[in-house]
């Protein structure tokens, strides 16, 4: 009996080993071309900034980031107002990374991004965000002592901006410190530190080393701050003690789709392909923030 009953469970495991490897369900495989790019306001479009444009991957097999970049493709950028176009180029060194250092991005400005490449074309448009003022004490690369009212209430970050009361602004807060020598600011359930990698940040840099938080500029309206738009930062947005990097941006359009929609990947503002075209305008703080001695 446990001979016959082995016998019919090899069979079921036989059967479905077959089931899996034909994988009737599985996505047919589509060859498109994926985007990345962030045109940053009053930045050279430099090798920093460059616009990534790959091939998609088929999932069962390994990536290869260089079969996968589209490499020497006819791509350009160009100026929806006054027609004035920049071709961008890649390198030997990065294929398929696509920038050229002689052009400035300007804010208010609409860019119409064109991709050629293996009888395709993809375009994508983005309109870049009016400037950001960000006013603030905080010391930067620096020293900078922890204790609630001098990172809340004395060293907030203000935000003045011609602009409409719906735009978008992201705040983005990063700890740069590996999750051994990370220690939390307040403890977490009782913890003073991570006690793994999956603790320090889900094991993907995601939360609680990287927050990010998403309001509208009229949302930062503070009327402790004599209704001056107000970021305190310090209340919800810093976890760890040391060395952190935190961005303050306005985004546009294709930035807040792609960050919320379900399927990121065709809600980034690109036509005939897939990813992410967006603009933004902001600034990049380097804090050490040291606990205070008693």
């Amino acid at each position: 009996m446990k001979i016959k009953q082995l016998f019919i469970g090899l069979i079921g495991l036989a059967s479905l080993w077959i089931g899996c490897s034909e994988n009737p369900t599985k996505p047919e495989y589509q060859k498109e071309i994926m985007i990345y790019g962030n045109l940053w306001g009053n930045r050279p479009l430099n090798q920093e900034h460059a616009i990534s444009v790959k091939y998609t991957w088929p999932v069962d097999e390994a990536y290869d980031k260089v079969e996968a970049a589209v490499q020497n493709g006819n791509v350009t950028l160009t100026d929806a107002s006054s027609g004035e176009s920049w071709v961008l180029r890649d390198t030997d060194d990065s294929p398929g990374y696509y920038f050229n250092e002689d052009l400035v991005i300007r804010p208010l400005t609409t860019y119409l991004l064109r991709v050629e490449a293996d009888n395709q074309v993809v375009t994508a448009t983005t309109t870049v965000p009016p400037v950001i003022t960000l006013t603030t004490d905080l010391l930067q690369d620096s020293l900078n002592r922890e204790y609630q009212k001098n990172l809340g209430f004395e060293k907030p970050v203000y935000v003045d901006c011609e602009c409409p009361d719906d735009l978008m602004i992201v705040v983005d807060m990063y700890c740069e410190e590996s999750w051994e020598d990370a220690r939390f600011v307040n403890p977490f359930f009782g913890f003073e530190e991570p006690e793994s990698q999956e603790d320090y940040d889900g094991g993907r840099n995601g939360e609680p080393r990287h927050i990010q938080a998403f309001v509208t500029y009229q949302d930062l309206v503070a009327p402790a701050f004599e209704n001056r738009h107000t970021i305190y930062w310090y209340a919800s947005m810093i976890v760890f003690y040391g060395r952190n990097t935190m961005q303050i941006m306005a985004v546009d359009d294709n930035y807040n789709n792609y960050t919320f929609a379900e399927h990121r990947v065709h809600s980034g503002g690109v036509q005939g392909g897939l990813g992410l075209f967006a603009s933004m305008c902001g600034e990049t703080f380097s804090l050490n923030i040291l606990e205070e001695q008693p």
